[in-house]
Parts: C-alpha cells; structure tokens; sequence
C-alpha cells in the first residue's frame, strides 16, 4: 500500500513535469532576430517616397560597441553617433558624409536631413522604421547576412 501511494506520487509529479516543459511550446512566439544593431538595413522609403531598385544604395549600420553609424547614400557614405534607450528612443547626431556631387542630391539630402530629425524607431519583422514624432521617416528591410561558411 505504501509502495503504490509513492509510486502514484511520482507518477503524478512526472506528468506535472512533462507538461510544465510542453505547455509553452505550443503558443510562443519565438523572438524577433532583428535587432537595431544585429543587421545592417537598406532603405526602401524615405519620407514616405519608395526607392527604387537602381536607387537602392541607401543603407545604414549601428554599431552597439562604438555607438557609431556609417553607411551610404546615393553616391556618398556617411557616418555619425547615436544613442539610444530600452524605450525604443534613438538620437542621430554628428552626421557628416564624402562630398561628391550626386545625380539625384535631392533625394540625398532628404536622407540625411531624415537621419538627423529622427527620435524613435520600431522593427517588425525585418523591417526598420526611423520615426520623427511617431511618422516613419525613412523606412529601411534588413540586409541579409552572408555565412562564410562553405
């Protein structure tokens, strides 16, 4: 009798376990592998204008060790500093680029002047979206990584 009421006891504590580890499986969400400073993040909208494929030389990388940016625009590269909090709040500043003339300098300065006015940024999925009071300033996908692995 006593046998059977300790074998019945761990016959439940086992079934408890097995379905403590299972019950999470089922509806959770895995997490976003997109974070601000895991990819880098091509442009796709800038103030809410598409890009088009042979424009597509806008990019941005945010560098978490240096608190650094870098990346180009139509014909120039640039580089900054930025900060950013958990709040999802984010600060561009000290923008400056190469100074070579663009044959669409516009859409350039546009990018740039996005850049600098931009206080926030939301990801989903892999899309990135700089935010100027809660508007998507320049909207950008991310850029897929390359193993080296062979």
């Amino acid at each position: 009798m006593k046998n059977e009421k300790t074998i019945s006891a761990t016959l439940v504590i086992l079934a408890m376990v097995v379905l403590s580890s299972c019950c999470g499986c089922k509806g959770s969400k895995s997490e976003n592998p997109y974070k601000l400073n895991t990819h880098s993040w091509s442009a796709i909208e800038v103030d809410q204008t598409k890009i088009t494929p042979e424009e597509d030389a806008y990019t941005i990388t945010l560098d978490a060790e240096t608190g650094k940016i870098f990346g180009r625009g139509d014909c120039n590269r640039y580089f900054g500093t930025y900060t950013e909090t958990e709040t999802r709040k984010l600060e561009i500043v000290n923008v400056g680029s190469t100074r070579m003339m663009c044959p669409n300098q516009t859409q350039e300065d546009n990018f740039f002047k996005a850049l600098n006015d931009v206080d926030s940024y939301t990801i989903d999925g892999d899309i990135l979206m700089l935010q100027n009071d809660g508007e998507a300033a320049i909207v950008f996908k991310a850029i897929p990584k390359i193993s080296a692995e062979k």
